[in-house]
């Protein structure tokens, strides 16, 4: 662990006490072994998930090792939640491991992520999709909020902790979930990272340098987008004005930057396209509404954009049609392969005709539809009148519209002259389900 050590070594720790993230498991035990046969005075911080019933038995065996050795042992036992996430599992425990930091008087946090976590997290991000900066994992250090983070296990892979290890006879305990292939890292674990590590062996250190590369390059983007950021955005808002003169990375990248402190801790529900969309947008929409993951919303009013969390019940959205789409109000509106419904709850459409992708959004003023049929359009507004469509509703009743606006549906209600029949030529084929129990 020479490597590590050195790092280590580099950051003039000098008697300040390093938080250490331990589980009991392999990775943190042998960071808590290095940390302490080296001198540093270190806090042994302990999260109960209280999720598996060996839970209890690990932290008595952590607690045990570390009153034979003297390194205080601090823990939290944390309240079953149904359906939380990885998210807030982690929130909660960087909370604790601040938490202890302001006890005692420290800023040094530091957690056993190693050289395979950090290639899994690559791919993972790659295969899911990212920004330029989620790409590069996570780094070996940073600061935030007055906290410094360290991860010294970054320069090794899962055999080298396992020799180091069973050389210095560190005793572990094994959390039976990391065996199991129906959570998502783990599959990457057990299948992918084998085969990369086969073909190199140290693939781990070339997917560090590749890390790093990326925060050098992000390091000199942030300052340019820093400088573009104090020209046109203040106030939580982007000054369009000022914006339309920048370089179009500049521009991407700045939205990434605003959607990125967003998101934070949820950097895993970002992703590029976000500010992909956004600028698309802005080239073709004075007005509009934009609406992401965890109810943000993205609000264009002319030479303003500015993002604010929504009330998905009542706000208006856009949203790009996927195969399965989830509208704010519990709707669904689906991509099928088949149906011999001809109601207005489905829709055949001949792609050629249309200028692709398809959105599902809200009215906008004065939106009008060339009804199935029939010479010329009418307004949406007087469809929802003869429809009696509840004033409450007419708002966020969804209309599904192609790339340049056109209004090829109205879901349940009318279809549009892009229709067509079972007999004419077509190649996507849209249906409409209500939320089960819902009365309008």
């Amino acid at each position: 662990m020479k490597e590590s050590i050195d790092y280590i070594s580099t950051l003039n720790i000098s008697n300040d006490y390093i938080i250490v993230g331990c589980s009991g498991g392999p990775d943190s035990m042998c960071l808590l072994y290095i940390l302490t046969k080296n001198g540093y005075k270190v806090i042994c911080a302990h999260v109960d998930h209280n999720i598996r019933k060996e839970s209890k038995s690990e932290r008595e065996f952590l607690q045990s090792y570390c009153n034979d050795r003297d390194i205080p042992f601090e823990y939290v036992e944390l309240k079953k939640i149904k359906r939380a996430n990885e998210s807030y599992y982690r929130n909660k425990r960087y909370d604790f491991y601040k938490e202890l930091a302001k006890k005692y008087n420290t800023r040094y946090i530091s957690t056993a992520h190693h050289g395979d976590d950090l290639v899994e997290t690559i791919l993972m991000r790659l295969t899911r999709g990212s920004s330029f900066y989620g790409y590069r994992g996570f780094s070996k250090y940073y600061e935030e909020d007055g906290y410094i983070y360290i991860k010294p296990l970054i320069f090794y892979t899962k055999e080298d902790i396992a020799d180091y290890l069973k050389k210095n006879k560190i005793p572990f305990v094994l959390d039976k979930t990391n065996m199991e292939d129906k959570y998502t890292r783990n599959r990457y674990r057990h299948h992918i990272l084998p085969f990369l590590k086969k073909e190199n062996a140290r693939v781990n250190k070339n997917f560090l340098e590749f890390s790093e590369e990326i925060e050098e390059v992000e390091n000199l983007l942030s300052k340019l987008v820093d400088d573009a950021l104090d020209r046109n955005y203040k106030n939580g808002k982007i000054d369009l004005r000022a914006f339309s003169q920048e370089n179009r990375v500049i521009q991407k990248k700045e939205l990434e930057y605003v959607l990125k402190n967003i998101y934070r801790d949820e950097i895993d529900n970002f992703n590029k396209n976000y500010a992909i969309k956004i600028l698309e947008m802005l080239d073709k929409e004075k007005n509009f509404r934009l609406s992401l993951p965890q109810n943000l919303q993205v609000i264009r009013e002319y030479d303003e954009l500015y993002f604010k969390e929504i009330d998905k019940e009542k706000s208006g959205f856009i949203i790009e049609l996927e195969t399965l789409t989830k509208l704010p109000n519990g709707d669904t509106i689906e991509i099928i392969k088949e149906s011999s419904d001809n109601s207005n709850f489905t829709t055949r459409l001949n792609s050629e005709t249309l200028s692709l992708p398809l959105y599902i959004r809200t009215r906008q003023k004065g939106d009008r539809i060339s009804i199935k049929n029939m010479a010329g359009t009418k307004k949406i507004k007087e469809i929802f009148i003869d429809e009696k469509i509840p004033s409450s509703l007419r708002d966020t009743y969804p209309l599904v519209v192609d790339k340049e606006g056109k209004i090829v549906w109205i879901p349940g209600l009318r279809k549009s002259k892009f229709d067509n029949e079972k007999n004419q030529k077509y190649d996507i084929i849209l249906k409409y389900t209500k939320k089960k129990g819902k009365n309008e």
